[in-house]
């Protein structure tokens, strides 16, 4: 098989891999705007429908490969974050021959490229929004604190909230009161905004729920005390992060510094470098120097991640 022949299927096949991934995507959409149809209570047309919690092996496998987690509300739409892989991979192509590697290793180099750039911006958009739900979550208990003090359902609150909180809570309160409608127990629908986002200030909220309504008492007692538990803990969040900003900065600086004082070296006398471009194996040492660095970056950012989180 002829490098051009070899270089043209494996496009082929992300391209092929992107075209199933969008058919999957827009029957599901029109599958949620059936449903969003047929419940008339659900709330804003842009949150995503319950049906997204239910999936076949297929689209587990494709979602799992992906790190795309359904039910969350992503910014950037799916298409784009797969045509974002696509063009790493021809990137990657593009890149090599001035690299000069050979077309197995490239090849396989594009695939983990696209992957991880596929990754890592849904990974990106499932992290912001988890934060916005975690930072919005003590302004939500306090509506559900004050309707119930009220004298309103916790039902009617969870609506108010689909309608009057910004998004992404706004879109999983909607879920909520859809699958209430459906005759889910209250406790298992506040406790899926937990599965689908994994911020585990939800899974205080539903057992705090459900020991409340099997137990009775004092709910917007309960509540409040939750509510300012959470918030100190949103403070105590955003406080770490101030706290780590200074390991952030050192971990940029870090991944800027060879680019920095290569293009200092580069401007003081290029012939120092000029083998880094001119000569095949200075090209491959390039190459293997700036996967260093990107690796390094992300393990850096992964455990500033873990040492800020609650």
């Amino acid at each position: 098989m002829t490098p051009e022949v070899s270089i043209v299927s494996v496009l082929v096949l992300l391209i092929g891999a992107a075209a199933v991934t969008l058919f999957l995507d827009a029957r599901q959409r029109r599958i949620d705007r059936q449903i969003a149809t047929a419940l008339s209570a659900a709330a804003a047309p842009s949150a995503p429908s319950i049906r997204r919690t239910t999936s076949n092996s297929r689209s587990l496998f494709i979602y799992r490969l992906a790190n795309y987690r359904p039910g969350i509300t992503y910014f950037l739409r799916p298409e784009y974050v797969l045509l974002s892989g696509a063009a790493a991979a021809i990137g990657v192509f593009n890149a090599n021959t001035f690299l000069g590697f050979s077309l197995l290793s490239v090849s396989i180099a594009a695939v983990i490229v696209a992957v991880m750039v596929v990754r890592g911006l849904f990974g990106w958009q499932r992290r912001r929004a988890a934060d916005q739900l975690f930072r919005q979550l003590p302004d939500a208990i306090e509506m559900v604190t004050s309707a119930v003090r009220s004298g309103l359902p916790v039902n009617e609150a969870f609506r108010a909230i689909s309608r009057e909180m910004p998004q992404p809570t706004a879109g999983q309160f909607a879920i909520v009161c859809s699958e209430l409608s459906l005759g889910r127990p209250l406790e298992e629908a506040v406790e899926g905004i937990y599965q689908r986002a994994q911020v585990p200030e939800y899974g205080f909220f539903a057992v705090t729920l459900a020991v409340q309504m099997k137990a009775g008492g004092a709910l917007s007692e309960t509540l409040q005390t939750l509510g300012d538990t959470v918030r100190q803990r949103v403070a105590l969040a955003a406080r770490a992060r101030a706290l780590a900003a200074e390991v952030i900065f050192s971990s940029r600086a870090l991944s800027l510094s060879p680019i920095i004082v290569g293009g200092l070296l580069y401007l003081i006398n290029p012939r120092l470098l000029d083998l880094l471009f001119t000569d095949p194996t200075g090209r491959r040492l390039l190459a293997y120097a700036t996967a260093s660095v990107i690796v390094g970056t992300l393990v850096i950012r992964w455990m500033v991640r873990r040492s800020t989180a609650l």
